[in-house]
Parts: structure tokens; sequence; C-alpha cells
């Protein structure tokens, strides 16, 4: 059985690269550069960043086939 097409469409949806995660990530690194919370936060923040930056979906380029 065929999929219709309107499954089958890309979301024209675009997001950038900050998102909730990152932002949580960077209050975090301004509290421990402040000397608010503890150095020991510096693990999460890390993780956080990286986990947070560029994890949202993105417009897939039209040049691209898989």
């Amino acid at each position: 059985m065929k999929m219709p097409d309107y499954l089958n469409r890309e979301s024209s949806h675009v997001t950038g690269a900050i998102n909730t995660l990152t932002l949580t990530g960077i209050s975090l690194l301004w509290g421990t550069m402040l000397g608010l919370i503890s150095p020991w936060w510096n693990i999460v923040t890390v993780l956080l960043l990286l986990a947070g930056y560029g994890n949202e979906i993105r417009k897939r380029d039209q040049n691209v086939r898989l």
C-alpha cells in the first residue's frame, strides 16, 4: 500500500541552533564565571552545550538525495 503524498512531504519549518538546552548551558556558564555556583557545574554545562547546540530540526538541502 502506497503512503499518501501529504505524509511524504518534508516540513518547511526552519529552526535556529539556539534552543533551551543551549540557553541553560550558557546560563550555567555565566553562573560559574561570576562565582555564583560551584565550578563542578562545568561538567553539566559542557554536556548541555554539546547536547543543545544544533539539536533542533533543520531544513534539509534540496540538492542532497538519500
